[in-house]
C-alpha cells in the first residue's frame, strides 16, 4: 500500500489501535472536508474495526479524518501567513507554564502545527474553549484532526509526524492541570469576559416584548460589537463565541426576537471589524448557534 495515494487504506487501521482516535475517511479523496456523514461531533458514532476495514476498502484514497479519543485532546496552533498562533502559545505559558514536550503533526512548517496531549481521567471536555486567535482545541466533541499520511491541498503538502512516528496514547504527556483550567475558562484571565457575560445574559433574559424588545436586542448587539472591539487580542475569538451564543440562545431560540439570519449576520460584521479572521469566525458562530440550540432544548 503506497501512503502517497491510499493514505486511508495504508494506516486507518494502526490509527483505530493507537488510541489517538477513531479514523473517517473524507468524503471526496484527499480532500479536509467534509468527513463522511454522521460520524462526527457530539451525536457522532463511534466505528468499528469492521467499519474501518470496509472504508479501506471503499474509500482507500480518502484523507484520515481522526475523531478524537474521549481522553486525547490537540492544541492546535497556526502560525503561518498572517496567523500568530505561537505568540497566542507563549503568553498562555507565561501565565501557567509552558505545554510539555509532545508529538505534533503539520503539514506546514514547524511550529504550526497539532500537538497532541493525553487526559487525565477526571478532565472533562465538554466546556473547553479556544484558548486565543489563531489556536484551537481539537476534542472528542468537537472538530477532527487531519492526520499523516493526508494531503494538504492548501499548504500543498502531506502532513507529517514528530520523528515521522506515529504516538500511541499512552506515550502522549498528560495535559497540565493549568492548561485545563484555562481552556474551561476557570482562571482570571477570563474575569473581563465572564462579567460581559453575566451583564449579557441579564439584560437577554429580561428582554420586552415586540418592536421595544427587537431595538433592544440591536442595540445590544451594537454593545456587544464595541466590547468585543475593546477585548484584548487574544481574548477576542473567545468573547465572540460568548455573545453569539447568548444573542441566539435568548433572541433567537427563547424569545424569537430577531432572526438567526440577521444575528449570525451582525456578529459576522463585529468580527470583522475586530480583526477576527473571516473562516474562524465562522466555525465559532457555527459552534454558538449548536451551543444555544441545545441550551434552548433544555429550558
Amino acid at each position: 500500500m503506497n501512503p502517497d495515494t491510499t493514505p486511508y487504506r495504508s494506516q486507518a487501521l494502526q490509527y483505530l489501535e493507537s488510541g489517538l482516535g477513531y479514523p473517517i475517511p473524507s468524503a471526496y479523496p484527499f480532500e479536509k472536508s467534509p468527513p463522511l456523514t454522521g460520524w462526527t461531533g457530539r451525536r457522532g458514532a463511534m466505528p468499528s474495526k469492521a467499519q474501518v476495514h470496509q472504508w479501506m476498502e471503499t474509500h482507500p484514497d480518502s484523507n484520515i479524518l481522526l475523531r478524537l479519543a474521549p481522553n486525547v485532546i490537540g492544541i492546535d496552533v497556526d502560525d503561518y501567513d498572517d496567523k500568530h498562533g505561537v505568540a497566542t502559545r507563549g503568553r498562555i505559558g507565561e501565565l501557567h507554564g509552558m505545554l510539555p514536550p509532545t508529538s505534533w503533526s503539520t503539514a506546514r512548517k514547524y511550529p504550526s502545527g497539532i500537538y497532541w496531549f493525553r487526559l487525565r481521567i477526571w478532565m472533562d471536555t465538554d466546556k473547553m474553549r479556544d484558548p486565543g486567535e489563531h489556536v484551537e482545541v481539537i476534542r472528542h466533541e468537537h472538530r477532527y484532526a487531519v492526520v499523516p499520511p493526508s494531503w494538504n491541498p492548501s499548504a500543498r503538502a502531506r502532513y507529517r509526524w514528530s520523528d515521522n512516528a506515529m504516538p500511541h496514547v499512552t506515550e502522549l504527556p498528560y495535559l497540565p492541570t493549568e492548561w485545563y483550567v484555562h481552556l474551561n475558562r476557570g482562571c482570571s484571565c477570563f474575569e473581563e469576559e465572564r462579567a460581559e457575560r453575566r451583564r449579557l445574559s441579564m439584560r437577554l433574559s429580561n428582554r420586552a416584548p415586540g418592536l421595544v424588545g427587537v431595538n433592544q436586542a440591536r442595540r445590544d448587539i451594537a454593545l456587544a460589537a464595541n466590547a468585543l472591539a475593546n477585548t484584548s487580542e487574544g481574548s477576542r475569538n473567545n468573547m465572540l463565541s460568548s455573545i453569539a451564543g447568548r444573542f441566539i440562545l435568548y433572541d433567537v431560540v427563547i424569545n424569537n426576537v430577531l432572526s438567526l439570519d440577521e444575528v449570525t449576520g451582525l456578529m459576522m460584521a463585529a468580527a470583522k471589524h475586530a480583526g477576527l479572521d473571516a473562516r474562524e469566525t465562522e466555525r465559532t458562530i457555527q459552534s454558538a448557534i449548536e451551543w444555544a440550540t441545545r441550551e434552548g432544548e433544555m429550558k
